[in-house]
């Protein structure tokens, strides 16, 4: 399994988004075949519901608290798991380059929990909001939680759209929100107001926890590698490999010849067309050029 996780994290950049990815698709799968065998013994489709969802009784929600976690990696239509797995990918590598791993396991649960503590807040208030033996599944205020922390974190990053062209990420952002709130993902507005959960968990989780939307990349790697005037700045998380340094100064290249070539691939193809070896090189000749700058100050 972990090798298996070692070549999905390739496509994903973040071993955590890997992982949610891979959860919520087994948690898909595990209902189905749930399903499929509570029929053949006459049980109705959504005898696991109460066990893996959110209701929207708060009194049965006090006595099944656990659902609050469960219910945000828990699909039962393909469509919704689907739409919901593909934004968490599309946005959840937006942010390979600004938070870490662990802060981004937390924004997905952040966005799920406060998602999940709005449902019940609605329905408990608005007693009328209540479907009956209604329940909230799905992973959408987390997945809303993420699009709206990389909306503010990158606002005018530009992304290209088929038909559209470059279009910056905030409006992206926007857009999606709009059409969740429109009912493109479907569910009552007792189901809406978990979508605000995840929105507003969304825009309070770089200022909590990120230091008012600084980047928190600093996470992966202490002391980032300040890149030349003219390039993007790069910080990276690998470990540190004496081999592939000590293969560049076999072919006579000096360390600022060697960090040209690997920022001109960069520049060219971005950061994920280097290999595992040229990453480690990269990341241990900016350790050593910025000790070097340490020793020798102007």
């Amino acid at each position: 399994m972990t090798a298996f996780i070692d070549k999905f994290q390739r496509y994903t950049g973040f071993r955590s988004l890997a992982w949610l990815i891979l959860i919520n698709a087994a948690m898909f799968l595990a209902v189905w075949t749930a399903i499929a065998a509570g029929s053949f013994f006459g049980m109705s489709g959504n005898f696991t519901m109460p066990w893996l969802c959110v209701s929207s009784d708060p009194m049965v929600f006090i006595t099944h608290p656990w659902t609050a976690l469960t219910y945000m990696v828990t699909h039962y239509e393909f469509l919704h798991f689907l739409f919901n797995v593909l934004w968490l990918y599309w946005f959840g590598t937006l942010l390979y380059t600004r938070v870490s791993d662990r802060q981004f396991t937390w924004l997905y649960v952040f966005g799920g929990v406060v998602g999940a503590v709005c449902y019940v807040a609605v329905t408990a208030f608005w007693p009328e909001l209540q479907t009956p033996g209604g329940y909230l599944c799905g992973a959408s205020a987390s997945v809303l939680a993420i699009m709206t922390t990389a909306a503010i974190l990158s606002p005018d990053r530009e992304i290209r759209l088929f038909l559209f062209g470059n279009v910056k990420l905030k409006w992206v952002a926007v857009v999606c929100i709009a059409l969740t709130f429109l009912g493109l993902g479907g569910g009552n507005p007792g189901a809406q107001s978990a979508h605000v959960g995840g929105v507003a968990a969304g825009a309070l989780f770089p200022f909590i926890f990120l230091g008012r939307g600084k980047s928190a990349s600093s996470a992966r790697q202490k002391k980032p590698f300040e890149a030349p005037s003219g390039f993007r700045k790069i910080r990276i998380n690998v470990k540190r490999d004496g081999n592939a340094v000590a293969q560049a100064a076999a072919k006579r290249l000096s360390d600022a010849e060697r960090l040209d070539q690997l920022l001109d691939k960069i520049r060219q193809s971005g950061y994920r067309s280097l290999s595992a070896g040229e990453r480690n090189e990269l990341n241990l000749l900016s350790q050593r050029i910025d000790k070097i700058h340490s020793n020798n100050p102007k």
